[in-house]
């Protein structure tokens, strides 16, 4: 029996992995199905209800053709590919816009074979999926068959704008048993193409997840979240548009705090090597003030991503030469960048 496991695979993630993997060790607890039991069928592979079914020689996935957040066929081939290593009877097939006609085309293509279209669902959500069964209603040699279980809640849309934010949970989206060279691999190929494309609607999620704010010595009556994330992720696109090493992104943390705005020298912005980390404090100030603090610090990020910030063990700048060469750069370069930034707002005619 032949598994024809069509997808838009953009990427190919854990989930995907594990099905292959459950498919062709013989435990993935499938259910046979059709358009007339497609519920009944799903709801048992949610519940995890074994069915007998035949076993699995070989898989064939067949990548979409389209494109999705700069991620191309030719990328999911290369991670498909990575994977292929860890799975055994693996064939890939790509190049068709909707793989789900591709799948067809093969199980008509070799009428003396039997196949399972697989659908994978992992939630309620997904049962609705299982009517694309009827791609093969004239396809006597081919059944239907549901998979669902751990590791296959999954997704691709997370995983894009994890990437971005450079989060340190991406590492669970993917198969436990490719090394960390690989991993690496997958992981510059998702840096650069959700980069290269979609970029506005890819930072507008990440900051979504990414953007936490903190109260601290405020009254309740004047709390309340600043609008700061279309300004921020706006500055960001710009960095990325010229070209400025910044990612992957840092997460940002907005903290309110009276007794710290009350002070000349208190706090208005950090950065944390270790953690990645920008640090807004934003009771009292304008949001332009806010904002080119924010660019401020991704120099330091920036710098942090190049090695640069390594050895500085005071914030004194009359201690550390190199310090102050440091700050220098971040003083210039952000103000300039934060400035250009802005000027290319204003001849846009958008203001807030």
């Amino acid at each position: 029996m032949i598994a024809l496991y069509p997808g838009a695979y953009k990427p190919p993630h854990k989930g995907h992995f594990t099905v292959v993997k459950r498919l062709l060790d013989g435990n993935h607890n499938g259910v046979v199905y059709d358009i007339d039991n497609y519920l009944q069928a799903g709801e048992k592979a949610l519940k995890g209800d074994k069915v007998k079914s035949q076993k699995v020689d070989k898989v064939v996935v067949f990548i979409g053709g389209n494109t999705r957040n700069g991620i191309t066929p030719e990328h999911a081939e290369t991670i498909w590919n990575i994977y292929k290593k860890y799975l055994g009877n693996l064939e890939i097939v790509k190049g068709e816009k909707n793989p789900m006609y591709a799948s067809s085309k093969y199980a008509k293509a070799n009428p003396n074979e039997k196949f399972y279209a697989i659908a994978g669902i992992r939630d309620e959500d997904d049962l609705v999926d299982l009517k694309r069964v009827t791609t093969f209603k004239n396809r006597e040699n081919v059944d239907g068959l549901v998979v669902s279980g751990d590791g296959v809640d999954q997704r691709a849309s997370i995983i894009r704008g994890l990437t971005l934010a450079g989060n340190t949970r991406l590492r669970n989206y993917f198969p436990d048993e490719i090394s960390d060279e690989e991993f690496e691999e997958i992981l510059n190929i998702m840096k650069s193409s959700t980069i290269d494309e979609n970029i506005s609607n890819a930072i507008e999620s990440t900051f979504s997840d990414f953007f936490t704010e903190e109260v601290e010595n405020v009254k309740e009556e004047t709390k309340g979240k600043l609008e700061l994330k279309d300004y921020i992720a706006s500055v960001v696109e710009y960095m990325l548009d010229e070209g400025m090493n910044i990612t992957p992104l840092p997460e940002i943390k907005t903290i309110r705090d009276e007794a710290n705005a009350a002070n000349f020298f208190g706090r208005t912005a950090h950065y944390s090597p270790t953690e990645k980390e920008v640090v807004l404090y934003i009771e009292g100030r304008h949001q332009k003030d806010i904002v080119r603090s924010f660019v401020h610090e991704m120099i330091h990020h920036m710098q942090n991503l190049e090695g640069r910030l390594n050895h500085i063990d005071t914030t004194n700048t009359n201690e550390d030469d190199n310090l102050l060469e440091i700050e220098k750069e971040a003083y210039t370069l952000g103000n300039i960048t934060f400035r250009n930034w802005e000027d290319k707002i204003k001849n846009k005619g958008y203001e807030k």
